[in-house]
């Protein structure tokens, strides 16, 4: 009965809007030309590829304010540009001009790196357990070939080793409607979480390797239009344990299993018209996607199938208000019980207010929703500081502030009673949320959240996140 009411209450909140309109012939213009400012390494072809408006298309008057915000939420969801501006004029009766003007990010990153291997940061915090931490270098470089292509590398060092190598977006057509991802990552981990026991993880620390993994993985995207993309995505993992994980957990890996290994095969449809992909305030977002892990090929390969479906909603009420919510599901149908990768609420998503604890089972659904003021209205400061005053990429800051009141809800379903085991209280049982948050939002896509909650257990808290709660 609770999940049916938050799938209702969930589509009552959402919005999903068309803005179609018939074109008034009497009324439209020709766009004569598209002049492009400041892609200094972005190729021409993949801004154009973002812009609504196309040489020699005629468009409607009334629908000119839509298809420029069109324009730049596309270009903004790149993630190559810090500041977008189109400018549209009219040089002669019935000709469109069109000039857009780019400031371009820094897209060389050599990085070091410094995170956590709990949960999430509110977790960490709470203990501040140094030996949990995970350090590193790499390189990122964004943009490659000014293609809108990413090469990732990195070397991640201490209890959580990792050397990965990413290359994402790789333009495999002239329309660019085509594109390939490839991922190889090895890691090895000394501190490792291996049970959840009254509601979290118990986490053991070793001077020995307790699990390592191996992953290579291919991903094809096609993105005919703006908004609709779909994606196949085929890889092979193996996962090992040592000794001391299979006696504590003898279902770490599936019962008595010290050995993982598996193809996947999976596929995923999605409908992003947001406004942007880290901070989203208008649009919606539907994913849906299917996953099967264990094709057969391997003898006593691992058997899983995955199912997610994603409904978010963002809407402008009137000046300076928005609103969002959220609803997603995910099943997870295993041939046997197992601790690894059989995620619920707790570590990539959760409840707010619910930051400590882990749930784990077979069936997942969350419901997030907000309300939000802009407090602080987009800000740009000029930094004259030598020599950043010189680099263009970095002597603009954009600054935003949001404050918010909340309220979230979520079911784990465990059809077995498996893992309601070891006191694990919040499986099979509602949870829910209210709160007020303060958002700070800057240029590269950077969020510093502080949620103050108060959750069904009674309890409340302030938790600080790096991300937006609803995206």
């Amino acid at each position: 009965m609770p999940i049916k009411l938050l799938i209702i209450v969930a589509f009552c909140c959402l919005e999903f809007k068309s803005n179609g309109q018939e074109l008034n012939q009497s009324d439209s213009l020709i766009v004569s030309e598209i002049k492009i400012e400041g892609n200094f390494v972005s190729s021409k072809k993949v801004i154009c590829r973002e812009l609504v408006f196309k040489i020699n298309n005629v468009v409607s008057r009334d629908q000119l304010d839509y298809l420029k915000q069109t324009s730049i939420n596309n270009l903004t969801k790149t993630a190559l540009f810090n500041f977008i501006e189109i400018e549209l004029i009219e040089f002669k009766p019935g000709s469109l001009s069109l000039t857009v003007k780019l400031t371009e990010r820094w897209f060389i990153w050599p990085t070091g790196y410094l995170n956590h291997t709990d949960t999430n940061f509110s977790e960490w915090w709470r203990t501040k357990d140094l030996s949990k931490l995970e350090y590193g270098v790499g390189l990122q470089v964004n943009n490659f070939r000014g293609m809108g292509e990413s090469v990732k590398l990195n070397f991640r060092f201490g209890n959580f080793r990792k050397y990965e190598l990413e290359y994402e977006g790789i333009r495999l057509d002239k329309a660019e409607k085509h594109s390939l991802s490839v991922k190889l990552l090895f890691s090895e981990q000394k501190v490792l979480p291996w049970i959840i026991m009254d509601n979290s993880y118990l986490t053991l620390k070793t001077d020995q390797k307790l699990f390592n993994s191996t992953i290579v993985a291919f991903k094809y995207t096609y993105r005919k239009e703006y908004f609709n993309s779909h994606s196949v995505s085929f890889g092979y993992s193996e996962n090992n344990i040592a000794d001391t994980i299979l006696k504590l957990n003898p279902y770490f890996l599936g019962l008595n299993n010290q050995r993982q290994r598996y193809f996947n095969l999976g596929y995923e449809f999605s409908r992003d018209t947001r406004d942007s992909h880290f901070y989203p305030k208008t649009g919606y977002l539907i994913v849906a996607g299917i996953n099967k892990v264990g094709l057969g090929i391997l003898q006593g390969e691992y058997n899983r199938t995955d199912v997610v479906i994603k409904l978010y909603g963002y809407r402008k009420f009137i000046n300076r208000f928005y609103g969002a919510s959220a609803i997603q599901f995910t099943s997870y149908s295993n041939e046997n019980p197992i601790f690894y990768d059989q995620t619920g609420l707790g570590s990539l998503q959760f409840v707010r207010g619910y930051e400590y604890y882990s749930v784990n089972g077979d069936q997942t659904i969350l419901f997030k929703s907000l309300l939000k003021f802009e407090l602080l209205p987009k800000q740009v400061v000029n930094l004259k500081i030598w020599p950043i005053r010189k680099v263009y990429q970095l002597n603009r800051i954009p600054f935003e502030i949001y404050t918010n009141m909340f309220f979230d809800a979520g079911y784990v379903y465990d059809r077995f009673g498996i893992y309601k085991q070891n006191n694990n209280t919040l499986v099979n049982k509602l949870m829910y949320s209210t709160g007020v948050g303060i958002d700070f939002v800057t240029y590269y896509d950077k969020v510093l959240r502080f949620d103050y909650s108060f959750n069904a257990l009674g309890e409340s808290g302030l938790f600080i996140h790096w991300k937006a709660a609803i995206r």
